[in-house]
């Protein structure tokens, strides 16, 4: 009998921040039998991903107020783990978490499915972290990178969200269809206009640091050759997501 697979996200104030959620709720819908999505701010986020017509879809209201209790980088591992958990007592075995700046390669759909029939209680999947151009990659030594490219995922539900929730706390994680589960994080690719805010939220009112990135004061519009320039990015290696092909559009600089 094949295992029963949940999708699991959160967000918060999406639209404010230009996540590219819709879309990543969109991608779970496409290869996961059933997808939790805790969902809540200000921005009408919440109505957004209640409008997503699907009985497939549960949504877990996030309030104001709930949001404002968590503090740290931990916050974002809090919300992930309300999702994973209820897709936990829903009776699902796999779960496959996407951040809501993601978006899954339609070819993993089938990588995805073969690796939970192994059995193993975690698998590493190959994330491509997207620079300048939603059609470029970063190709940096790993203590230039600003995020991992090796992340944790795709993971039996007893298993939770650990740290900034850039990974689950497996063990130890089977390697074998990393490459075939392909991840594609849009996160320093949106607009222009509200990636500095969006930054500075993130970094003061998220992870609590005591200020921000101060190079997001050399520019009013967000500047990435700030941080990376040509001589550190590579065309991606092969076309993006189809839905996320879009998005990607709307945010293409010349």
């Amino acid at each position: 009998m094949a295992k029963g697979l949940a999708g699991t996200l959160f967000i918060f104030n999406g639209n404010r921040y230009d996540y590219c959620f819709k879309e990543a709720i969109q991608c779970l819908l496409e290869f996961c039998d059933h997808v939790v999505v805790a969902a809540g701010g200000d921005d009408r986020t919440l109505n957004d991903v209640l409008s997503i017509a699907s009985d497939r879809l549960t949504v877990i209201k996030i309030s104001q107020e709930t949001w404002d209790a968590e503090h740290g980088k931990e916050k974002l591992n809090y919300f992930t783990n309300v999702a994973i958990q209820h897709a936990e007592g829903l009776g699902y075995e796999y779960q496959f978490n996407l951040q809501a700046d993601e978006i899954l390669h339609e070819k993993s759909y089938a990588e995805i499915r073969k690796a939970i029939e192994s059995g193993a209680d975690g698998y590493l999947c190959k994330r491509i972290n997207l620079w300048q151009s939603p059609y470029l990659q970063l190709d940096v030594p790993q203590e230039r990178k600003p995020c991992s490219t090796e992340i944790i995922r795709l993971t039996k539900t007893k298993y939770r969200s650990v740290d900034d929730a850039e990974n689950i706390a497996v063990p130890l994680a089977d390697r074998y269809y990393e490459n075939g589960i392909r991840i594609y994080h849009m996160g320093f690719v949106r607009k222009r206009e509200v990636m500095k805010v969006k930054i500075i939220n993130m970094q003061c009112n998220v992870f609590g640091m005591a200020d921000y990135d101060k190079k997001l004061n050399e520019s009013d519009i967000f500047n990435p050759n700030l941080w990376f320039d040509g001589d550190d990015l590579k065309p991606i290696d092969e076309p993006l997501p189809k839905l996320i092909k879009n998005w990607a559009k709307e945010r293409y600089y010349e």
